[in-house]
């Protein structure tokens, strides 16, 4: 049987949500003390009533995976706005950074958090990965010497500030408990294996594929072949949920570390390996209409799309760079038609839950809300819309 997807209902769709990015991305801020809408800072006080009237010019990890969507798109459609928009935004954020470096300075951190506050805070990995890998990417584009400037901060800090095990894995250490998160495989590979390939520096690819295993040794459950959401060094104990999207985290890492390191480097087809073992893995929890829910072993666990839309991305693009067998064809596209029941007439995407910390009970996973257009998400529908877009009519194996 041959299966062959509608390309044009593909773009139309990946379009719809990403021209719905563009025209909410305003450049203007807002005074929440007064209500007054300002198209500029340049005679406002950085107090801490002023902010962005749209969310999508901040400085967090989740605009970065969109950015680099963004990216892939306009290459796919030959479509310029795409890319445009990703540099305008930077532009944006590099104008306004002194405004916001003052208001920085004064904030309390355990009453708000400021617009680019994870910029100029860069003490975690969420600070950096994903939005200064768009950002080397951007700079590839066109040279800026403050992007430069960041780029090579953020190189040191990586390389010497992060929080780590004794072997080298990323971690997390927070009153008292030092912990591993799934998620931190994207908050760092996007941009380790970047900047390996923009300033020929190669540790940056060892360091990528050192975390990539190591995190898939320490989180990685054989009985299930699904990833546990963390692990905590004093307890000695895996956390208690399969999550959705920090499986989908890790899975895309790998991919975009594929993409960008070259097949004969030393562990890259390990970790080849490592992601065929998390689709064969990921595969047996698929439901009926292409969904994964959040939970991703619970049945009775809500269907989420920004971990579908990670999964659907990482099988068709792991099947369009022939990582993996084309066989494996059907999960991607029966992955998004469940995605494509979630995009809504405007662009907007349904069924993604919002974003959260690491937890020990289960029902706080099972009860997250689900926000519409959900930020958490977006990029990675535009990721898996792009690989689909991508694919091949495939013959449908059988055996007999």
């Amino acid at each position: 049987m041959s299966f062959l997807h509608d390309k044009k209902e593909v773009e139309r769709l990946i379009r719809l949500v990403a021209d719905r990015i563009i025209e909410d991305t305003t450049y203007r801020f807002i005074d929440k003390a007064s209500g007054e809408t300002l198209d500029d800072l340049k005679t406002v006080a950085p107090t801490k009533d002023v902010w962005l009237k749209s969310g999508y010019e901040d400085w967090k990890y989740w605009n970065g995976v969109t950015h680099i969507a963004l990216f892939k798109m306009a290459h796919l459609l030959q479509d310029q706005k795409y890319e445009d928009y990703v540099l305008r935004n930077f532009d944006f954020i590099f104008e306004n950074l002194d405004f916001f470096e003052k208001q920085f300075a004064d904030f309390d951190p355990e009453q708000y958090a400021p617009n680019f506050h994870q910029f100029f805070r860069l003490d975690r990995l969420d600070d950096c990965g994903a939005m200064d890998g768009s950002l080397i990417e951007a700079y590839q584009i066109r040279k800026n010497d403050h992007w430069l400037d960041r780029l090579q901060k953020v190189k040191a800090w990586v390389s010497s500030g992060q929080d780590r095990l004794q072997n080298g894995v990323f971690c997390r250490n927070y009153k008292g408990y030092t912990t591993v998160w799934a998620d931190d495989v994207y908050m760092s590979v996007p941009f380790l294996v970047r900047m390996g390939k923009m300033s020929g520096d190669t540790s940056f690819w060892d360091d990528a594929i050192s975390n990539a295993l190591g995190f898939h040794e320490l989180l990685f459950d054989d009985s299930k072949g699904l990833y546990w959401h963390s692990y905590c060094t004093q307890i000695g104990e895996k956390g208690v949920a399969h999550w959705g999207r920090a499986n989908g985290w890790s899975i895309v890492a790998k991919c975009d570390l594929l993409e960008y390191i070259p097949k004969d480097y030393p562990g890259w087809e390990e970790v080849r390996k490592s992601l065929f073992e998390q689709i064969i893995g990921i595969s047996r929890y698929q439901t009926a209409n292409g969904m994964w829910r959040q939970l991703i072993d619970k049945p009775d666990s809500f269907l989420e799309t920004s971990g579908t839309a990670m999964f659907t991305y990482a099988v068709a693009k792991a099947v369009n760079e022939k990582w993996i067998p084309e066989i494996y064809s059907s999960i991607a596209i029966n992955g998004w038609k469940g995605i494509s029941e979630n995009i809504m007439a405007d662009g907007q995407i349904t069924n993604i839950s919002e974003g959260f910390n690491i937890r020990q009970d289960l029902s706080y996973y099972y009860n997250r809300p689900r926000p519409l257009n959900d930020p958490h998400g977006l990029g990675a529908v535009l990721l898996a819309g792009v690989e689909i877009h991508k694919m091949k009519d495939y013959q449908d194996y059988m055996w007999y």
